[in-house]
């Protein structure tokens, strides 16, 4: 069985990522245990082609697993309080965040302390033009609502 994350927005499209069991199991199940959950995307203005969630409560630290200093299309991705200055007080206080490359380049940025890598822990690798798409459009009309669901789907079909 290989895990799944389905991610649909209120005006329309349904994305799905595969969980990345093997190289960020830690970060799989905290976002796992959300499930479902409705949060509000917004577009990181800081980051140029990367959506990023409001703040989604969590029990755990967000380990380091599976870094990446470059987003790739389709990457699905937290970031720990250890990688970010501004998640630092995010990070005590129970929450981190979700974010999703949506356009090459993405690149996350970091400090003269820190690298600011994310842990990816899921990769949307079919429908990337719809996601190209509601990036684009949360980039211009503002916020959506999202909500994310969990399921476990045959390897073979």
């Amino acid at each position: 069985m290989a895990k799944k994350f389905k991610f649909e927005f209120e005006r329309g499209g349904s994305l799905v990522a595969d969980a990345c069991e093997k190289e960020a199991p830690g970060c799989v199940r905290i976002f796992e245990k959300l499930c479902p959950y409705t949060f509000v995307v917004y577009h990181c203005c800081a980051a140029a082609h990367e959506l990023t969630s409001d703040d989604v409560p969590i029990d755990e630290d967000v380990p380091e697993e599976n870094l990446a200093h470059f987003g790739e299309l389709g990457d699905v991705t937290t970031v720990s309080a250890n990688q970010s200055n501004e998640l630092v007080g995010l990070g005590k206080a129970g929450y981190s965040t979700i974010c999703w490359t949506y356009q090459l380049p993405q690149q996350f940025m970091g400090t003269m302390y820190q690298t600011n890598r994310a842990s990816v822990f899921a990769k949307i690798r079919e429908n990337l033009t719809l996601l190209r798409e509601i990036g684009h459009r949360i980039h211009i009309h503002g916020e959506e609502r999202c909500t994310m669901t969990c399921y476990e789907e045959n390897e073979n079909g």
